[in-house]
């Protein structure tokens, strides 16, 4: 929950600067913290690495420079809220399969169900469109984005390199965003105002969730957190709405009571209920029969 509250503090503050300019700076500073921080509790990133390792990094570098542009992107488009609650679909994509496999069973039913109530809550919170077509493709790619990257975190952690892959892979995106940068935009784009809000928003949006994700996963499994984590809706919108109110954030990330916060309250009530089911064990009931004996 603390790192849903960091990402969304940290998200709000590039609302107003361009997405590809702004995901330089905030992914190099929230990098280069997290290198630090890595080197400090002695869990350098710089080791040699075997071959699937090496595919995870990439695999999560590639993902992590993705969504450094698509979710600053999305936000201005849509809102905070709106963006956080289409990414949920990412967080509730992980494990799918295992539900699929289970969905004859009351566990797997009833996960399907709570996907089912947040798919129409993400459906009411973007209907109409209103030609923000662009945003919302851009909200569904930082969807994919963390599905990759709780994905990938918990195949690391099966390795005992969770912290380190993260690490370096998150090194390995900056300079590519970078160049990037440079070519479409030029130079014009630097400014030290833009460094400073995007130097914060990378602390924030980087290197804090990845500490917190990390530790939740060392102690619960990579379903658990991204159920939890698809919370993320109503913890964005909130942010949402206390920047709006005091003039942070523009009027435009205040959701209206209907359909916005109601289906914010679907959204996260859905999501908070999957959350609370237990693991089915060897005996799983299945959907419309009654368990044997007394």
């Amino acid at each position: 929950m603390a790192s849903l509250v960091s990402s969304g503090i940290g998200y709000a503050f590039t609302t107003s600067y361009h997405a590809l300019e702004v995901a330089a700076p905030m992914q190099t500073v929230g990098a280069l913290a997290l290198c630090a921080l890595m080197l400090l509790t002695g869990r350098s990133p710089f080791r040699r690495y075997q071959r699937p390792m090496w595919g995870l990094i990439g695999r999560l570098a590639a993902g992590n420079a993705a969504v450094a542009v698509l979710y600053p992107y999305a936000v201005p488009r849509l809102n905070l809220g709106t963006v956080a609650a289409v990414v949920v679909l990412g967080y509730l994509s992980v494990g799918f399969r295992r539900i699929w496999r289970l969905r004859a069973t009351a566990w797997g039913f009833k996960h399907l169900c709570g996907r089912l109530l947040v798919l129409g809550g993400i459906l009411m919170l973007n209907w109409p469109l209103q030609g923000e077509i662009v945003g919302l493709l851009c909200a569904f790619g930082s969807a994919w984005c963390v599905w990759n990257t709780v994905t990938v975190l918990g195949k690391m952690k099966d390795h005992g390199l969770a912290d380190q892959g993260a690490t370096l892979a998150n090194l390995l995106a900056a300079p590519a965003l970078f160049a990037l940068v440079f070519v479409l935009r030029g130079g014009d784009w630097v400014s030290q105002d833009l460094f400073f809000v995007a130097g914060l928003a990378g602390l924030l949006t980087l290197m804090l969730p990845v500490v917190l994700t990390n530790a939740a996963l060392r102690r619960i499994s990579g379903l658990d957190v991204g159920v939890m984590q698809s919370l993320s809706t109503p913890v964005h919108a909130m942010v949402a709405l206390a920047g709006a109110a005091t003039g942070w954030l523009p009027s435009d990330q205040r959701l209206a009571f209907f359909p916005g916060w109601a289906a914010i309250l679907l959204i996260g009530g859905a999501a908070f209920g999957v959350s609370s089911l237990k693991e089915p064990s060897g005996g799983a009931v299945r959907v419309g029969t009654q368990p044997s004996g007394g």
